[in-house]
């Protein structure tokens, strides 16, 4: 250490390099402070963090009390933060599910943006904006905020419901076609001559050649994974999705497709293999650390001041941003063959602008393409309504009850879905096994011949892969993580049945299921019987140490052949059992 100081004191490079990390630590402990005081307050409110983010950034940020400067390095944070929400959006938007949803993404998602930039389009033509500004206005209000959208969805796990795989088809169309508009708008402002084509065309060609470089990847990095999950370590699996993601990230640089939409496509070739919920899971903390600092920039960036000199102009705008979008995508959902419920939904979750709305205004601005004062108009309504996303979003639903009470809506009629549909769609009621070895394949067989729907939860690779060739359904994943057992639609499941090896893992899935599930029922089967007392406080319903299960099972057999009762020899073995354990005598029958 003294070395590198004497070091940085003798370089000058070396002393500029030391200036500016204290000023970046500094910069960090700043936003670290401002967000744990403002998100920690607006979360005690039952507030959406996202708002409290906003709020830090506009608060520490150069528009306010200048404490911290917008810098490239935190924008490239939140971009980060963006990646790795789609990352895991892909993962819940799998091949099959884009093939069934291609109405949704190019038909109901093109007639939004087509529909909006036409109708903002026009409002500006009347205050005299030229068409190619006014066009370019329109565009921009037409996105959402799929960094909001989809934090939002997936804190209320709501990403797959009707209106949540509704509002995620037209997002994504939304951001497939700011890709030649952003190209479009470097080319303008630098002052070059207009060729659409050839720009759409090499845009084009870009997405084609990504497209089948993922397609070929699907083969390819299932066998890596299984290759890495066999060290039954959480770290090379996480270090791969890692280089896979920052990989990815540098062949999109290389070609100039967006690092939101390369992030999606990774999650797109991992959404078939079966440890897209156990990456899920361990990324979710990134995701949501890095998201946050995006939250940040964009509270920073904004020249907010313009919302307090202005307001009527940002009402204006605001009102008009809302009230235009929603009736645009309510009708166009509704187009679509959705319910009123499902489409209110999604239009009040959509009726907001977005980050690529600040992107596509700040670089016209910045490329002399609109007028000042329209574009500050625009700049504060979506600034205000960003502000508002959080709260449509998290009140989506009782907004659309409240709009839809006058009419002939019953709370109970489906066309507001209540159920989130979970990531494991259609179980209800089923099995989920924690461990799928030479026991858990045997219940599975049972279960399967009694048509007893379950789902089985298996991290050894082995193992996995036997089940499979088995016929059984099994996914990959750490059965005592809380994210893995959610996926499993833990919350409707029937029962819980635990088949770990080490005891004290048991006790942690036992205490998981226990905390998401707590009247659920949890069937423990252990190596032996030791090391019971603990799981019985974990919450377990019934234990089954397996070196009793045999002896005991004989013993029945043998009560049965020496004529007692069925129902006598069973009741002389239960007894027989607690006496050896005592530990089970206070668990039921």
């Amino acid at each position: 250490m003294a070395r590198f100081v004497v070091w940085r004191m003798n370089n000058p490079c070396g002393a500029r390099l030391g200036v500016m990390l204290h000023h970046l630590l500094i910069d960090a402990l700043v936003l670290i402070l401002a967000s744990l005081a403002i998100v920690g307050l607006f979360t005690r409110l039952r507030v959406s963090p996202i708002v409290g983010y906003l709020i830090a950034g506009i608060v520490v940020g150069p528009h306010v009390l200048n404490l911290v400067e917008a810098s490239e390095g935190s924008r490239f944070l939140g971009e980060l933060g963006i990646a790795a929400l789609m990352f895991v959006i892909g993962f819940d938007f799998s091949w099959p599910r884009i093939v069934a949803a291609k109405r949704l993404v190019f038909v109901v998602g093109l007639l939004q943006v087509v529909l909006t930039t036409l109708v903002v389009a026009a409002a500006a033509l009347i205050v005299g904006v030229p068409l190619p500004g006014a066009l370019l206005l329109g565009f921009a209000l037409a996105h959402s905020s799929t960094g909001i959208i989809h934090k939002q969805l997936l804190d209320q796990d709501e990403v797959a419901a009707p209106h949540g795989i509704s509002t995620t088809g037209i997002l994504l169309f939304q951001d497939l076609a700011a890709l030649p508009v952003l190209l479009l708008i470097g080319e303008l402002a630098s002052g070059g001559e207009v060729e659409a084509g050839p720009a759409l065309l090499r845009t084009a060609g870009v997405v084609v050649i990504f497209l089948a470089v993922a397609l070929f990847a699907r083969r390819t990095v299932g066998r890596l994974f299984d290759w890495i999950a066999r060290t039954e370590s959480n770290e090379p699996i996480m270090l791969a999705a890692f280089a896979l993601i920052v990989g990815v990230a540098v062949l999109a640089e290389s070609v100039d497709l967006s690092l939101a939409i390369a992030a999606f496509m990774v999650g797109l070739v991992l959404s078939e293999s079966d440890y897209r919920h156990h990456l899920a899971d361990e990324l979710r903390p990134f995701r949501d650390l890095f998201l946050g600092l995006f939250f940040l920039t964009i509270g920073m960036s904004v020249d907010w001041t313009v919302v307090v000199t202005e307001p009527a102009v940002t009402i204006g705008a605001l009102l008009l941003l809302l009230v235009v979008k929603l009736i645009i995508v309510f009708m166009i959902v509704r187009f679509g063959g959705a319910d009123r419920g499902i489409a209110l939904r999604t239009a009040v979750i959509l009726a907001h602008g977005g980050e690529l709305s600040l992107l596509i205004l700040t670089q016209a601005i910045d490329g002399g393409l609109l007028p000042t004062n329209v574009a500050e108009a625009a700049l504060a309504g979506t600034a205000a309504s960003i502000l508002l996303a959080p709260m449509l979003i998290q009140f989506n639903q009782r907004i659309a009850l409240g709009a839809l009470s006058s009419s002939a809506f019953h709370p109970d009629e489906p066309a507001i879905d209540r159920s989130s549909g979970g990531i494991q769609p259609g179980l209800r009621g089923h099995v989920i096994l924690g461990g799928c070895g030479p026991v858990g394949r045997l219940i599975c067989t049972v279960l399967e011949a009694n048509r007893v729907p379950y789902l089985a939860i298996e991290r050894d690779v082995e193992r996995l892969r036997l089940a499979q060739r088995e016929g059984h359904r099994v996914m990959f994943g750490d059965a005592t993580r809380r994210g893995v057992l959610e996926a499993a639609g833990i919350e409707e499941a029937g029962a819980v049945v635990a088949l770990l090896n080490s005891p004290p893992r048991i006790e942690h899935l036992v205490r998981q299921a226990r905390h998401l599930n707590p009247s659920i029922p949890i069937l423990v089967s252990t190596r032996d019987d030791r090391g019971l007392t603990p799981i019985v406080k974990a919450g377990a319903t019934h234990i089954f140490p397996e070196n009793h299960a045999a002896g005991l099972a004989l013993a029945v057999q043998t009560f049965v052949v020496l004529g007692v009762p069925p129902g006598d020899a069973l009741a002389r073995v239960r007894a027989a059992r607690v006496q050896l354990n005592p530990e089970l005598r206070a668990l039921p029958e």
